[in-house]
């Protein structure tokens, strides 16, 4: 009976070090997938998107319905990008008038690090 007991032991002892794992390894696999708001630029970017593009984009890009899904949005189109922003497209509103360039570099660089975009820093 000792030897089943022990034996019991051993492998709930080992399946508990394999949840560890893997508990850890998708807590780190959920970090590394996360916006990379380190940098000045997206931490900016997001501050503007969440007061002029959150209530149509919604929270991190996953859309609520209403707007575009700009999780969807090709990261070599930066140009289409500012343009619909810029003049508006269908029932988005032009933000010409509103943001700078200077901004709208930033929300891409907000929308590169949400998506991960291998370079999501402001390019002109």
């Amino acid at each position: 009976m000792d030897v089943r007991v022990a034996s019991m032991r051993r492998h709930r002892g080992f399946a508990l070090a394999v949840v560890l794992v893997v508990v850890r390894a998708a807590s780190f696999a959920q970090q590394a997938s996360a916006p990379t708001a380190g940098t000045a630029e997206v931490e900016a970017g997001r501050k503007l998107y969440v007061n002029a593009c959150q209530r149509c984009h919604g929270i991190d890009l996953v859309t609520n319905g209403i707007g575009f899904d700009l999780r969807t949005f090709p990261q070599s189109d930066k140009k289409r990008f500012v343009r619909s922003v810029t003049d508006g497209i269908r029932a988005m509103p032009a933000w010409g008038t509103t943001l700078k360039p200077e901004q709208l570099d930033l929300l891409w660089a907000y929308v590169g690090a949400v998506n991960g975009w291998e370079s999501a820093s402001v390019q002109r």
